[in-house]
């Protein structure tokens, strides 16, 4: 093993270069450890797998809480504003107990840490996982005075790709979302989908994607692909006579990367497709309408209503259709101004769509565009579809039942020629 003045080099580990070293002396020079304190040798471990360096050591409550930043940041060379973690769940019964735990002087351990001087160097170790615990310890500190030692694992000299992965892997104590995932992986892989929702108002100025599906209409990552995703399969079928086709707007996997997505955004001139951004725009007029409209209504002031543009499958039917006509611009400007000719009624009828359904749907059926399989993602699609080519300003209990109809004549055709086919 390698000796140094500071540190223990494992011996599965390679030579760091200087900059690993000198944040790693600064770390031992500035932060008191327990190990320290009882000349234990610390340990300078390397990841097999992503290559990071890390110590695993101890820290008194007192000492590490001044010194967290809660709010660390995938990409702070660039990304600083957009923080890293899940936000806090304070109900959470896990949580609560941690917070009891730690009242009671339990101490906890596998804390991840960066220690990152580069942005707010008052707090130099960033939190890449244990945000619950941590908080938890704080609680027990500020509000009992307890301050016992804790484990953490401190990195030095992380790049992004390997800070996104230890992330993710670091956060799932209290079941990590994909959805958070999913933001995860596009912070690495740049700002260009979230600066696309600013410039559109999908997200406001400077606001971060959601981590979870939530109530108040924040939008996340994977409503975002998916937008984009379907504007172009509308797109790609513009050709098409969608009379005598059957339309399934494409869901978009959740937690992973999507093949389609990624093979859009290869070509960067997407994010400044203007037809894409007008469209981007129209959505967020639309969702912001239906979000207002029902907010204001006590009858309608329900997240399942409030959020009906930004359902999958509203959303994935919208961005379709809006895609196919684009070069039919009576069509597209009819989608368009939905919102603006609704008035003070809420532009997607939500509680009509909730009341409409097919006779061969089952009783525990709660309505269009509430569930987000291919059946309904096909139906409200034939909605939009509808609405395009028509003269009337508004959904009608009759236009949403003729679309529904719509769909379910046309996969009742397919399925007669499929079995006729078979017959041969």
């Amino acid at each position: 093993m390698n000796m140094s003045k500071n540190y223990i080099l494992d011996e599965f580990a390679e030579e760091p270069d200087s900059i690993i070293i000198d944040s790693l002396v600064e770390f031992l020079d500035e932060v008191q450890l327990l190990e320290v304190e009882k000349k234990v040798p610390i340990i300078l471990f390397q990841d097999g797998k992503s290559g990071a360096f890390f110590i695993e050591c101890h820290i008194k409550a007192e000492v590490a809480i001044p010194l967290i930043d809660f709010d660390a940041a995938i990409d702070p060379e660039a990304q600083e504003q957009f923080r890293l973690q899940r936000e806090l769940q304070p109900a959470h019964r896990s949580y609560l107990r941690m917070v009891s735990d730690a009242k009671e002087y339990r101490q906890f351990s596998d804390i991840i840490a960066e220690y990152n001087t580069f942005y707010e160097p008052t707090i130099p170790l960033k939190l890449l996982g244990g945000q619950h615990r941590t908080q938890a310890i704080k609680s027990a500190l500020e509000d009992n005075s307890v301050s016992r030692n804790h484990g953490l694992k401190v990195y030095f000299g992380l790049t992004r790709e390997q800070r996104n992965e230890i992330s993710i892997i670091a956060n799932t104590n209290i079941a990590i979302s994909a959805d958070l995932i999913d933001r995860m992986q596009e912070t690495t892989r740049g700002p260009q989908l979230r600066d696309f929702c600013h410039k559109t108002e999908l997200l406001a100025s400077d606001e971060d994607f959601s981590d979870r599906r939530r109530a108040d209409g924040k939008i996340t990552v994977r409503i975002a692909r998916m937008f984009i995703v379907n504007y172009f399969e509308g797109v790609l079928n513009a050709e098409q006579d969608l009379s005598l086709t059957l339309i399934i707007p494409y869901l978009v996997k959740p937690g992973q990367e999507d093949e389609k997505y990624l093979t859009i955004i290869q070509d960067a001139s997407v994010w400044e497709n203007e037809a894409l951004l007008k469209a981007a725009r129209q959505f967020a007029n639309l969702h912001h309408k239906q979000m207002s409209i029902c907010a204001a209504d006590p009858e309608l002031n329900s997240g399942e209503y409030r959020n009906k543009a930004t359902s999958f499958a509203a959303l994935s039917a919208w961005a379709f259709v809006a895609g196919y006509c684009q070069d039919k611009k009576d069509q597209l400007n009819k989608l368009y101004s939905l919102p603006d000719v609704s008035g003070k009624k809420d532009p997607l009828a939500a509680k009509i769509m909730s009341d409409s359904h097919h006779a061969k749907d089952p009783p525990t059926y709660r309505g269009l565009g509430v569930r987000y399989g291919e059946e309904d993602r096909g139906r409200v699609a034939e909605l939009f579809l509808l609405y395009s080519q028509i003269k009337r300003r508004r959904f009608t209990k009759g236009m949403i039942e003729t679309a529904i109809m719509n769909f379910e004549a046309k996969a009742a055709t397919i399925k007669a020629q499929e079995s006729r086919r078979r017959l041969r």
